[in-house]
């Protein structure tokens, strides 16, 4: 009858409404791990039946809307059910380490491990994280802050008579992140003079206030322009990816039209009738009307040009020889 009271006691608790309260207990062993952000699979250890796991989170949690604790129960402890339950702690002192077995902390769940191979908790980080709960997984209603610091997850034997060979039980326990549908983006501008004028910036027709400052979007193809009246309209396409960022570089150019002139190697060339010591040198050219005049031995071709602000131009001196038919 006394093990029959007591389990209904530990029973009542595990069905009390959610609540944070403080703790004190004691683990065989903490086995601590930082949330890998690099890695969607999450991470993967093995603790006992009175073990912990202590959850670090890393210093960029952008991305991050929660963390996935996905608990595999071997089959032997499904002849014992509700003898072993699960806790969810946070801010816990001391701080998780592996040779500290007492701790302190808040809190947060406290239930037997169901009567199934598997056990899904999620942990919200964010307000709005669009995490439901289901058949397979449980969605915890507390949001935890990762600046408070780590949350730990503990396994310990909540009934009497367990068999002695349970010290080699061994729980797989995957600690998984959960990510926001999008994707940072971060733009680079270089100037070509140390004076900066303004520029506009628009990404997918949207004027950008900041410019400079991180910019979460949607995974897939993005268009990015930049316009100046001191610079050269700058158009970029680039694709974003879930959960990681993109970085993108523009160099702005001045506004300097530049001329390229292409003619045989013997033929010489004026530009406004100032012959040109290196005519096939890229040259920068003022806006406005311009004579060019192609000289070979006898052979003279000019060509008037109007250069714009802002563009560039190639002109060709081309020789043809036409070959037809006699009847």
């Amino acid at each position: 009858m006394k093990k029959i009271q007591s389990f209904s006691i530990i029973f009542f608790l595990f069905l009390l409404p959610f609540s944070v309260c403080a703790e004190s207990f004691r683990v065989r062993s903490v086995t601590t791990l930082v949330l890998d952000t690099e890695k969607s699979e999450g991470k993967t250890v093995n603790i006992g039946y009175n073990d912990a796991v202590a959850v670090f989170f890393p210093e960029n949690i952008i991305f991050l809307k929660g963390v996935e604790i996905e608990v595999k129960i071997p089959a032997e402890i499904l002849e014992y059910r509700n003898s072993i339950a699960y806790g969810l702690y946070h801010r816990i002192k001391p701080a998780p380490v592996k040779n500290v077995i007492d701790y302190q902390a808040d809190r947060i769940e406290l239930a037997p491990l169901p009567s199934r191979l598997t056990l899904i908790l999620q942990v919200p980080l964010i307000e709005k994280h669009n995490l439901k709960s289901g058949p397979y997984g449980t969605v915890i209603s507390y949001m935890h802050n990762p600046a408070s610091g780590p949350l730990l997850f503990r396994l310990l034997p909540v009934m009497k008579g367990l068999p002695d060979d349970i010290e080699n039980v061994v729980f797989s326990v995957k600690i998984k992140p959960l990510f926001i549908n999008e994707g940072g983006f971060i733009l680079t501008l270089t100037y070509p003079d140390e004076e900066q004028y303004p520029v506009s910036v628009r990404l997918d027709e949207t004027l950008l206030q900041e410019p400079h400052s991180l910019q979460l979007l949607s995974p897939g193809n993005h268009y990015l322009s930049v316009v100046s009246e001191e610079y050269r309209n700058e158009v970029r396409q680039f694709t974003v990816e879930s959960a990681r960022t993109t970085e993108l570089e523009v160099q702005l150019q001045d506004t300097t039209p530049h001329l390229f002139l292409i003619a045989p190697e013997n033929a010489d060339i004026y530009l406004d009738n100032e012959l040109l010591e290196n005519p096939r040198e890229e040259r920068a050219i003022d806006p406005g009307e311009h004579v060019i005049l192609f000289r070979l031995g006898d052979y003279e071709l000019v060509r008037q040009i109007t250069i714009e602000k802002g563009r560039d131009y190639t002109v060709s001196m081309t020789i043809d020889i036409q070959v037809s038919e006699t009847p």
